[in-house]
């Protein structure tokens, strides 16, 4: 392929990726409720800085971020974040029924067994309280595309990380995010093992498995919808979520 056209493909759809990001953080800012007396968990909170924006959306000033990684963690501490560091592959360290709000953004997909994080959540809610969960979808049409071609599906589950891509232009995207070199072996990056895609879920099944825990479905949407320009993208989103490129559910803990 031609450079010149090549160039033109990646930024097309480095465009769609990056509206389709946007668009996404703005919904999950809009199903935030304000309550000053909320006790928010950001679980994966990295940072903390989109932990920041989304605790100042609901009002709350209590404000846990669990991450795996210390030296994110120790930055967080200096946004007025109480630092968790735990693995959410395990047990949620935090007593039953004592979070109002639950965010996990961009976290399942990087987890051994999304059961035990979800029935995790599920317990320190109180009831009444709800969770902002958001993560690629397996059955979007792009990762079915990929199976057809016999390479792993774009958004994973990956074989190492989301920056080694069978597919050239999908390695390309992946390794500019991070600010890494196009082609090649690379060492800049120190989590590689935390970074890749390990468990994703379709549509269907992620809604099956929280109603058996026992949430109760609020709101459900999908973004980006490849290789669909935005205009087209936004109709198909409405038409069929269960073949969005990413999911985004606000589910409720019943009142007992």
């Amino acid at each position: 392929m031609d450079k010149p056209l090549q160039l033109l493909i990646h930024r097309y759809f480095d465009s769609l990726y990056l509206a389709m990001r946007n668009e996404r953080r703005l919904s999950q800012e809009k199903l935030l409720e304000l309550d000053p007396k909320a006790k928010l968990l950001d679980c994966g909170c990295r940072e903390g800085d989109n932990t920041c924006i989304l605790a100042g959306k609901i009002g709350a000033k209590q404000v846990i971020g669990l991450d795996y990684t210390f030296s994110a963690l120790t930055e967080a501490i200096n946004k007025g974040i109480l630092p968790l560091r735990s693995d959410l592959n395990h047990s949620i360290p935090l007593s039953h029924n004592s979070i109002d709000v639950i965010i996990a953004s961009d976290v399942l997909e990087h987890l051994v067994n999304p059961y035990v994080f979800i029935s995790e959540m599920f317990r320190v809610l109180k009831p009444g309280g709800y969770i902002i969960l958001d993560t690629p979808n397996l059955a979007s049409w792009h990762n079915i595309f990929a199976l057809l071609i016999g390479v792993q599906p774009f958004s994973g589950p990956n074989i190492t990380t989301m920056e080694d891509s069978d597919v050239d232009l999908v390695r390309r995207m992946h390794r500019s995010t991070h600010g890494l070199p196009e082609d090649g072996e690379y060492h800049e990056h120190g989590e590689k093992e935390l970074t890749r895609h390990i468990v994703v879920v379709a549509y269907i099944s992620l809604i099956r498995l929280l109603n058996k825990i026992g949430f109760r479905i609020e709101k459900a949407y999908g973004f980006g919808y490849y290789p669909l320009p935005i205009f087209l993208a936004h109709l198909f989103q409405i038409i069929d979520i269960r073949h969005t490129h990413h999911l985004l559910i606000k589910a409720r803990k019943p009142l007992e």
